[in-house]
């Protein structure tokens, strides 16, 4: 994952400014201003369907308020004596008996003023007389109607019934609506039937007059339950198909639907009995055209932003890249220069300055280093032929001892024959051996190759043991680290001593580190030091294991000489460190040691 979004990120710095700014300013600024619209969109749809609410309920309140006046309206008319009376005389002047009813229907109206204007009344007996409040405004009573009324109320057995969807029978200059929806009953007096009252609620006009009303100010529709729109406040506006299905689906709680584009915010609220419903369509391109325009300001302002500050983060990353690419320019000609190449430090200011100072100054310390190590490099080459130089004599001592060796051997000395031998052991393991570390156990061979050429000049008059774990025999430890402790034993310790010399050769392991230790019962160290101070030539063994000490471990090893009652104990301790050596493959024989048994009885060495 991190390697694919390394390949994706860019590499350059000029590049890297770029996708900064774009990622972390122009996308965020640009997500928060479209936040910012939607949540402005948001909450102007919210407080237009809060305020449409709460206009709808009014109009369903009212729409209900004058369908309860005109049942009120029934009622009370029902029960006016004045009405009954006249209804009840079958005899007498017609003209006489319409002008009553007439009477008692506008003395009815009156008193539901002001919403029985949107209310028309009409009465009829069982003959046939009726009267109509219509007729004030020059309306022609409608013959028949009275009988037809009484015929759809005998079929429902029901006292009353409303009748959605009359066709207009009021005079033009009454109202101009298409369709009424009317309340037909009986007028009884006890039990007799003595005859029929239609009151017409011209809900059209009520719906447009009540729809001026409002602040807020929209378009109005009244549906019957299949759909239709029965009246509406805009005459050329119409409601899609598709937008009933929508506001019928959640019947009867009202609804609210606003257009996928944002266009037009639909209410709707239920009318009972008749499932009529109230539909109020408003135009959000109103409020939302100016927002629309102010978003594409926005974003044409954006994008002259975007443009600018795009020309600036070149620029910026230029001015920054440029002496950059020029530093990496010198840097290359550094090599083909011979590193002579320096930047003018007063082409450039503030961090690019110090960049080019610090620049400068390494070019120096390079010029200062390449020379030390030229010096260096001279003195290395003089110090390796001078040890090639040393190396040639050693060698041919080597060669030498080797030829006295087979002398001795051939003339049955056995003794001169064993010194050579050990003797070649020491320096053939100083010439050829090149590693600073070697194994304890071998480090304990030289010692014994060592002590036996000592004991034969000191006729056996001390002994050597050792104590060990075999775990540690793969130790590494310095080479010959051991061996000029026991000399510095053997020299100054036992010099004209009369009793047997004892040295013990410790080697154990304390924690992490490994200890060697080395004691003798000699003549002690304040004696050595008073003979030592007697000779010319100093001795070099423990300065010389001290100092090889801390070439290789710097300052995890010491090296102690301790007085003790009888003799001296020199103590040495350094990290322990375990190697085993390498073991042939298909055997148990390791090739150090077979290397070094082949040698120990006597086989010839391999040529130089």
């Amino acid at each position: 994952m991190g390697v694919w979004l390394n390949k994706l990120l860019p590499q350059k710095i000029k590049h890297r400014f770029f996708f900064s700014f774009v990622l972390f300013v122009l996308i965020p600024l640009l997500l928060l201003q479209l936040y910012y619209y939607r949540s402005t969109e948001r909450l102007i749809v919210e407080k237009i369907q809060e305020q449409s609410g709460e206009q709808l309920s009014l109009m369903k309140s009212e729409f209900n308020e004058m369908t309860n006046m005109a049942l009120l309206q029934w009622i009370a008319l029902e029960r006016s004596r004045d009405l009954v009376n006249a209804l009840r005389e079958s005899d007498g002047d017609v003209d006489a008996r319409s002008e009553t009813i007439r009477e008692a229907i506008d003395r009815s109206r009156s008193r539901a003023m002001p919403l029985s204007r949107y209310l028309h009344y009409s009465v009829a007996d069982l003959a046939g007389v009726q009267a109509s409040s219509a007729e004030a405004e020059g309306g022609q009573p409608e013959p028949g109607w009275g009988a037809k009324a009484l015929e759809k109320l005998q079929e429902t057995g029901a006292p009353y019934k409303w009748i959605p969807g009359v066709p207009n029978y009021l005079p033009a200059g009454l109202t101009w609506s298409g369709k009424l929806l009317t309340l037909i009953a009986t007028i009884r007096d006890g039990d007799a039937l003595i005859g029929v009252i239609r009151i017409s609620f011209d809900y059209e006009t009520w719906l447009k007059e009540a729809a001026k009303n409002f602040p807020v100010l929209q378009t109005y529709y009244i549906l019957d339950e299949t759909g239709q729109a029965l009246a509406q406040t805009e005459p050329t506006s119409r409601i899609r198909p598709a937008v009933v299905k929508k506001l019928t689906s959640a019947a009867p709680k009202p609804a609210y639907w606003v257009e996928e584009s944002n266009t037009m915010l639909y209410g709707s609220t239920w009318l009972l009995p008749e499932r009529w419903q109230i539909v109020c369509a408003f135009p959000l391109r109103i409020y939302f055209g100016d927002l629309k325009l102010l978003e594409r300001r926005f974003l044409l302002t954006f994008l002259v932003l975007t443009g600018i500050f795009i020309l600036l983060t070149l620029f910026i990353s230029a001015s920054v890249t440029r002496p950059l690419k020029l530093l990496k320019n010198k840097m290359e000609g550094m090599v083909r220069a011979e590193m002579k190449t320096f930047l003018p430090e007063q082409a450039y200011r503030g961090e690019l300055s110090a960049l080019a100072r610090a620049f400068n100054r390494m070019v120096s310390d390079m010029h200062l280093m390449v020379d030390r190590l030229k010096r260096e490099e001279r003195q290395r080459e003089s110090v390796r032929f001078q040890m090639l130089i040393s190396q040639v004599n050693p060698h041919f001592l080597l060669n030498t001892l080797n030829t006295l060796k087979w002398h001795a051997i051939d003339k049955d000395d056995q003794t001169a024959a064993d010194i050579c031998k050990r003797l070649s052991k020491l320096l053939e393991s100083s010439l050829t051996d090149e590693a600073d570390l070697i194994h304890l156990q071998d480090e304990i061979d030289l010692v014994e190759a060592y002590v036996r050429i000592q004991k034969f000049r000191y006729d056996d008059r001390f002994a050597v043991q050792y104590e060990y774990d075999e775990q540690l025999r793969y130790a590494l430890v310095p080479k010959l680290s051991l061996q000029p402790l026991v000399d510095n034993c053997i020299t100054h310790g036992f010099p004209r001593m009369e009793k047997q010399g004892i040295i013990r050769v410790r080697v154990f392991r304390a924690g992490d580190k490994l200890v060697m230790e080395v004691q003798d019962n000699g003549q002690g160290v304040e004696e050595a030091e008073k003979k030592k101070q007697r000779r010319i030539r100093k001795g070099i063994g423990l300065t010389n294991v001290r100092e090889r000490l801390q070439l290789l471990f710097k300052r995890e090893a010491e090296l102690e000489l301790i007085a003790l009652e009888e003799g001296a104990l020199v103590r040495v301790a350094f990290p322990l460190l375990l190697a085993d050596p390498y073991q042939a493959e298909g055997g148990d024989v390791h090739v150090e040691t077979d290397h070094r048994r082949r040698r120990a009885d006597g086989a010839p060495d391999d040529p130089e």
